[in-house]
């Protein structure tokens, strides 16, 4: 599975090869040290997330770290063979958790550091899906303020879901999901 991608680096206006690793001991103390901190002090929706819980009380769940520069930059976990809702009979990987480092978030840091990151690593997602031969589906829920960044991504909102928060719930169609990655890898090819 491709586990280097490109994100921009804002400040050399380029972009530049960020690697996909499963989430680490490392990863955890950076997000408590550096991550948190910012997230808190903004009021973000993820201030409270607690990854070493995740890690224990969800075993099949999958946490992969974006990381640039020996440097936690987004996390997404990942649900291998939930049923899709857009395609009955069909499995997808559910989007647990997408989140980025407060320093790449436009909404809180006014020149990110590096952009591209949500997408990154949801075109991660839509890789593991194809691997797995879920044809690249993807589902979650999402909080209010990423909405219209996955509808942007050519997800379909199948509305509130009364058990879930009454977050959105959204997937990402098969021929979309398939579009994202080949974009992935045209961008790859002009980049290098």
């Amino acid at each position: 599975m491709k586990e280097n991608l490109k994100i921009f680096q804002c400040s050399e206006d380029k972009y530049v090869d960020a690697k996909i690793l499963p989430l680490s001991q490392k990863h955890l103390e950076e997000i408590e040290l550096y991550w948190k901190p910012e997230l808190n002090k903004n009021k973000c929706w993820d201030k409270d997330l607690e990854f070493s819980k995740y890690l224990h009380e969800k075993p099949s769940l999958k946490f992969y770290v974006l990381e640039y520069n020996l440097v936690a930059q987004g996390i997404i976990g990942l649900l291998p063979g939930r049923p899709s809702m857009l395609e009955r009979g069909e499995n997808l990987v559910y989007v647990a958790i997408l989140t980025v480092a407060p320093w790449n978030r436009p909404d809180i840091n006014n020149s990110p550091k590096y952009k591209g990151i949500g997408t990154t690593l949801i075109t991660f997602a839509a890789i593991f899906s194809i691997h797995l031969g879920f044809e690249g589906k993807i589902g979650l829920h999402s909080v209010k303020t990423a909405e219209n960044f996955y509808k942007r991504l050519d997800f379909l909102d199948l509305g509130n879901d009364i058990n879930y928060k009454n977050y959105h719930y959204l997937e990402l169609p098969t021929d979309d999901a398939k579009l994202l990655v080949l974009n992935s890898l045209l961008l790859d090819n002009l980049s290098n």
